[in-house]
C-alpha cells in the first residue's frame, strides 16, 4: 500500500505528478466538460485522489484500503466514459458535487477490473520478453536435383 499509517506523507515522483495531470485534465475536459475558464473545485481533486487510495476523499484520517496508480484511473474513466455520459445525460442533479460523486461511484465500481486487465496485460508482456528466440533456429529444405536434364533435340529447334 502507498501508505500503511495515518500520518506517513508520500511525496509525488515525476512520473506520478505527469500521470496526476493527465487524469486531472481528462476529467476536467472530457468527463466534467469544463472549458479553460471554468476551475474544477479542490474537492473534486481530493476524489480523485481517494479514488487510488480506496477512499471517498484522501485524507489522513482514514487508513489506505487499496494502491491504484494515476494512470489505472485514468483508463478507467477512459472506458467508462461512454457509461458515464449515458449515466448524466438521463439525471439531473442538485450541484456539481452531487454529479461528481455519482461519477466516482461508477468509476469505483469498475476500477478492480481495469486493475486486473492491465495486471493480466503486463504479465503476458513479461512472459513474451522472457521466451528465448537464441535457440530458435529453421534449417529450411534446399532442392537437390537427383535426375539428368535432358534435352530433346526435335524440340530444340521449335523454340
Amino acid at each position: 500500500m502507498r501508505r500503511t499509517s495515518l500520518n506517513s506523507k508520500k511525496t509525488m515522483t515525476k512520473e506520478e505528478k505527469k500521470e496526476w495531470s493527465e487524469l486531472f485534465e481528462y476529467v476536467k475536459r472530457e468527463i466534467l466538460q469544463y472549458d479553460e475558464s471554468q476551475k474544477m473545485p479542490s474537492s473534486f481533486a481530493l476524489a480523485l485522489r481517494g479514488l487510488s487510495t480506496g477512499k471517498v476523499m484522501d485524507n489522513k484520517k482514514e487508513l489506505d484500503e487499496a494502491d491504484y496508480s494515476f494512470k489505472v484511473i485514468l483508463y478507467t474513466f477512459q472506458i467508462c466514459k461512454p457509461q458515464i455520459m449515458q449515466a448524466l445525460s438521463g439525471k439531473d442533479f442538485k450541484s456539481e458535487c452531487s454529479k461528481f460523486v455519482y461519477i466516482c461511484k461508477i468509476v469505483e465500481s469498475n476500477i478492480n477490473d481495469v486493475y486486473l486487465r492491465l495486471k493480466k496485460a503486463e504479465k503476458a508482456r513479461d512472459k513474451t520478453e522472457q521466451i528465448e528466440t537464441n535457440n530458435l533456429t529453421h534449417k529450411g529444405a534446399s532442392y537437390k536435383q537427383r535426375t539428368k536434364v535432358t534435352q530433346n533435340n526435335k524440340l530444340k529447334n521449335l523454340w
